[in-house]
């Protein structure tokens, strides 16, 4: 399975961040959420961490991008739509790429490989977020990242999840920096610390598209 953000080194924080709360909470078993699988590799390599301590569920659409979302938000609108905005196309050059494709996106390619590797603290989830996304089986969350590109769709997800995050639990989130990186991930970002439910731990280094707060 691959990590899309060991190329950008952001793979390395939120696993460290992982790993940290294994320590945080050591008597607890620890539940986290990856929004925006892609490739798998994220919830692979947090379901190993956490085996025997914790559980980890994975959402995605195992399809690929809907690139219709990105006319969905109010952000995407100077960009001339959903074909032209990079939350869009930003996935394009990986399916492109023959090293990467669109085959190991599949969700029934992510469940078998998970199976042959005995990897049985995860669970995949299949659709499209929105903010009618049933999540009630999740009673609360220690870790959780949102790598979902589209803005509206990180904004929806926050909302799904915000008040399951327990306190001292970390979010992540991917491509909220720099401030114009995908259009409206920044604006969405700066809504969700003056909502004053999480306190920034750190904003990493611009490159790694990452920030990391904490529940208070």
């Amino acid at each position: 399975m691959i990590q899309l953000n060991d190329t950008n080194g952001a793979s390395r924080i939120t696993l460290a961040t992982a790993r940290q709360l294994m320590e945080e909470f050591p008597d607890v078993h620890l539940v986290g959420a990856e929004f925006g699988v892609a490739y798998g590799g994220g919830v692979e390599a947090l379901g190993k961490l956490w085996a025997g301590r914790g559980t980890v569920y994975g959402f995605d659409t195992f399809e690929g991008h809907p690139k219709e979302v990105a006319d969905e938000c109010e952000y995407s609108a100077p960009l001339g739509g959903s074909q032209s905005s990079f939350a869009a196309g930003c996935m394009d050059q990986w399916y492109k790429d023959p090293a990467y494709g669109t085959d190991k996106l599949s969700y029934g390619y992510q469940v078998s490989e998970l199976a042959r590797q005995g990897i049985d603290n995860v669970f995949l989830i299949k659709g499209k977020i929105t903010g009618k996304t049933n999540i009630s089986y999740i009673k609360e969350l220690h870790y959780c990242l949102l790598d979902l590109d589209f803005p509206l769709s990180m904004w929806q997800a926050y909302h799904l999840i915000k008040d399951k995050v327990v306190r001292g639990g970390y979010l992540c989130l991917h491509d909220v920096i720099p401030q114009g990186h995908i259009p409206g991930c920044w604006e969405y970002y700066q809504q969700m610390l003056a909502e004053g439910l999480f306190e920034l731990v750190q904003e990493h280094a611009p490159g790694t598209h990452l920030v990391t707060l904490r529940k208070l």
